[in-house]
């Protein structure tokens, strides 16, 4: 049933080019039809971040639209009274440079695509590190799309999503929930789950533990870092003619405790011998002290 509504969901998406196929449509430049990288592993549109830059002073953030055609990049800011939060960011030969903010903080970005009776839209976030970030909640509570796809919350500074955790998320159409929805979730590990939402339009979402074990993974799959993945969920909706198809991306991590919970139990283990041991010795000192007077 996954692989079906799968299939589904992809029967909305419009035949595109490829990153390597010049443009051919009329009123589309080379920016639109742009491609940043052969798809690898999710057909479903994303928006990508990569960093550019040698070092940090000439560092900047390029987001790259996947699996979808758009003009531009629509970045909103999670400081609702900065003139310059809502913006459009031109889509190049390498992608649409994200400037940030005097306020920093959350940038939530989507790309929109419309062709014949389909419309598509891709959407993500992006954090900037410096303090003063303001909750990102009324920045979600903003209706930007027909279709969209809500984090109900949002992880927040020094959080994100990990394994084996439960994220809700809001799906709503012209700004109202869509009860009894279908969301799909996809991981660049290879998972696939189907997930429902309630009356309210929110669905619990499972974030799989789909990493490899450790002793599994080579060498240069870690780099000594955080293992990490990223996901995608989807959600397709018909409207009279009009067929939309929106997708939200992150990334997530390992469970935080994977390999914490082994570690610590043998700790515990290894804890209660030791404090066993002196107890044990006492006990033999006294056994055999009975043994001398008895005897």
């Amino acid at each position: 049933m996954k692989t079906l509504y799968l299939a589904t969901l992809l029967l909305t998406l419009p035949a595109t080019a490829s990153a390597a196929e010049p443009a051919t449509m009329a009123g589309h430049d080379h920016g639109t039809m742009m491609r940043s990288q052969a798809r690898v592993w999710t057909e479903l549109p994303v928006l990508k971040a990569r960093m550019k830059g040698q070092d940090m002073s000439s560092r900047s953030v390029i987001m790259q639209p996947q699996n979808i055609a758009a003009d531009a990049i629509e970045a909103w800011s999670n400081d609702l009274a900065d003139a310059k939060g809502h913006r459009n960011l031109p889509i190049g030969m390498g992608g649409a440079e994200l400037d940030k903010p005097a306020t920093g903080g959350f940038q939530l970005l989507t790309a929109r695509e419309v062709q014949g009776d389909a419309v598509r839209v891709a959407s993500t976030v992006h954090y900037f590190g410096e303090r003063g970030g303001k909750n990102p909640t009324a920045m979600f509570d903003q209706v930007k799309h027909e279709l969209e796809i809500v984090p109900q919350p949002y992880p927040r500074e020094h959080s994100r999503y990990r394994a084996s955790e439960d994220w809700q998320f809001a799906v709503r159409f012209k700004g109202q929930p869509l009860p009894a929805q279908k969301i799909l979730l996809e991981t660049s590990n290879g998972s696939q789950a189907e997930f429902l939402t309630d009356a309210m339009g929110v669905a619990t979402v499972h974030v799989p533990d789909d990493f490899k074990p450790e002793e599994e993974q080579s060498k240069g799959d870690s780099h000594g870092m955080r293992r990490s993945a990223d996901f995608v969920l989807a959600v397709s909706h018909a409207d009279g003619s009009l067929q939309y198809l929106t997708a939200f991306n992150s990334s997530y991590g390992a469970n935080a405790f994977e390999n914490r919970s082994i570690g610590m139990g043998l700790g515990f283990v290894l804890l209660g011998m030791l404090g066993a041991a002196p107890l044990l010795r006492k006990r033999k000192a006294v056994a055999r002290k009975e043994e001398r007077t008895n005897a």
